[in-house]
């Protein structure tokens, strides 16, 4: 007869219990660390994206690059991502275009790095050519907000208190708390309670089967806030619960309930 033994049911049931209870204790933890790391990721992303728009402003007598003739905030002419993306050429920057937080959401997609080409669905980036001229006027869908004036400027500022405007320079009174990028908060209605934040269908990008956008930096499809690069060149995490509707395609005077999205910040 052997004088080894194996585990009894009741001890394997023990260790099973700890390790459960283990893994219980610890994966909030990871978790919470892991989004973590994504936010500073984000965050470094809004200052590589800073040096480019503070680059060009250097050389144009402060004045910010143009968005381009585009339509919501997240749009960013080809012109004025060529020359952040030229600024930074040692570093990986088209991905600097995008949240860690929505990986779904990047430059690979033509989709959305090609945006307004109109190419076909599940197309990848650089597969088929980007245009040679008008790249003023052709815009990517980048992953986050930009509060800089557009061609032809957008029909309304920035809505809520205080008041915020589209920037035209780095000239701004109170640098310190003028936003210049904000990460993507965008909705379906006003209602920030009920609204949903990861199901949006709209702008076109809708043409695609299965493809929606999103905002950032959720927690089980709700929003828990978002990285601010001011335009004094500090980053902020803002939470959610500070943030207001602040844009909404078709809105002129105010915010218009019902009109399919809604940009948070």
């Amino acid at each position: 007869m052997s004088k080894y033994r194996g585990f009894t049911l009741v001890e394997l049931l023990v260790v099973i219990s700890i390790i459960a209870l283990l893994m219980a204790v610890l994966l909030p933890a990871l978790n919470k660390a892991r989004d973590q790391a994504k936010r500073i990721v984000c965050a470094n992303n809004l200052r590589q994206l800073n040096t480019g728009l503070n680059i060009f402003a250097n050389e144009n007598g402060g004045q910010l690059p143009l968005r381009g003739a585009v339509n919501w905030p997240w749009d960013v002419s080809y012109s004025t991502s060529d020359f952040i993306i030229k600024v930074n050429a040692d570093k990986d920057m088209k991905s600097a275009f995008f949240c860690p937080a929505y990986p779904a959401k990047n430059a690979r997609v033509a989709l959305y790095w090609q945006f307004t080409q109109d190419l076909p669905c599940g197309t990848k980036s650089g597969d088929i050519p980007e245009p040679g001229s008008n790249r003023d006027r052709e815009f990517r869908v980048t992953g986050y907000a930009f509060v800089i004036d557009s061609k032809p400027p957008f029909p309304a500022p920035p809505f809520g208190v205080p008041k915020k405007k589209w920037l035209k320079t780095t000239g701004e009174k109170q640098p310190s708390t003028t936003e210049l990028i904000v990460d993507a908060t965008i909705s379906t209605t006003t209602n920030g309670n009920t609204a949903s934040f990861d199901k949006i269908t709209a702008g076109g990008i809708d043409r695609c089967p299965g493809v929606v956008d999103s905002s950032n930096h959720l927690q089980s499809g709700r929003p828990q806030g978002g990285n601010i690069m001011f335009l004094d060149g500090h980053t902020q995490w803002r939470s959610f619960s500070q943030m207001q509707v602040r844009w909404c395609p078709g809105c002129t005077t105010a915010v218009t309930p019902g009109t399919g999205i809604y940009f948070w910040w």
